[in-house]
């Protein structure tokens, strides 16, 4: 894919309650927005400057029991995480959301909820190239409970493990990996079965991406809420990361100690998927002509 890619947001305006009906704050509308705005949160009846929220790690106030986001006005807003997944799954850049209370709903079928929605009425494109984040250096960190490594990549690479109960007790490790180039189209993400040690497959060919990312729905619980973290905990880097990630044990903590670590040593590099895409392609060319045989090349 070598055409330029640009950013999207909503057709029109969704709403979404939850079915339990259990509480005013189940309600919530996400509207379209302006280009390179990115995801605000606005609090439903505050006006619009002191109630704005915006969806980026450094408006992260809390992260225990889940993400808490903030403002300067003392404004916060807990359970982001499950609709900012949804929102980077459905290829959604720029989006008002209008919210009641102090939390939004995040239970594993929400992100379920959320993806319908959203498709309900679509995405429009916009002219504007994608933003992207290009890791350019190695970053670390670690906590009590696991790790989280992230290095430079062409593309967006993690890998996500968790751990699902069978019948009987039995407890297996199950992992999966993302793979995107951030066009959703061809974003995905396969699945190791436990004790198999190979990966499923529903595509043919060398194809690396084996399940659209919209399969997150169909699997288990556990994995489930493992992919669904990881997805919305980064999008509060503001744009989709060029990097490959490993984590193990990774909480909300950890994912949001990894996004102060880049950003703090500047280990990534503003940029646009399509000039991402073509600085990476040239390079694999000049690879190439190098690795050729003199042969080829000398008439002589």
């Amino acid at each position: 894919m070598t055409g330029p890619v640009y950013q999207h947001t909503l057709a029109r305006s969704a709403s979404w309650q939850s079915e339990q009906r259990r509480r005013r704050t189940d309600v919530l509308v996400v509207h379209p927005a302006d280009v390179d705005t990115g995801v605000r949160f606005v609090c439903r009846g505050s006006p619009s400057t002191d109630g704005m929220i915006p969806a980026r790690w450094d408006a992260v106030v809390d992260t225990r029991g889940g993400v808490v986001l903030g403002n300067t006005s003392g404004w916060t807003l807990r359970g982001a995480i499950t609709l900012l997944a949804a929102l980077r799954v459905a290829g959604i850049d720029n989006a008002v959301v209008e919210f009641q209370g102090s939390r939004i709903s995040a239970e594993v079928g929400d992100f379920c909820f959320y993806l319908e929605m959203l498709a309900d009425v679509g995405v429009r494109v916009q002219d504007a190239a994608r933003r992207l984040l290009s890791v350019t250096d190695r970053v670390e960190v670690r906590d009590s409970s696991g790790f989280a490594i992230l290095t430079p990549d062409s593309r967006f690479r993690a890998s996500v493990q968790a751990t699902a109960i069978r019948h009987g007790g039995r407890a297996d490790t199950v992992y999966a990996t993302l793979l995107s180039d951030f066009t959703e189209p061809h974003a995905g993400f396969s699945t190791t079965l436990p004790g198999s040690g190979e990966i499923q497959n529903n595509g043919s060919g060398d194809a690396p991406v084996t399940r659209p990312l919209r399969e997150i729905c169909a699997s288990p619980d556990a994995m489930r809420i493992g992919l669904v973290e990881m997805v919305g905990h980064l999008a509060l880097a503001g744009a989709p990361l060029a990097g490959n990630l490993r984590t193990y044990g990774a909480g909300p903590g950890l994912h949001q100690a990894l996004l102060h670590a880049v950003m703090d040593r500047r280990a990534a590099a503003p940029t646009t998927v399509t000039a991402h895409r073509a600085r990476h392609q040239a390079a694999q060319a000049d690879e190439l002509a190098q690795l050729r045989p003199l042969s080829d090349t000398d008439p002589g």
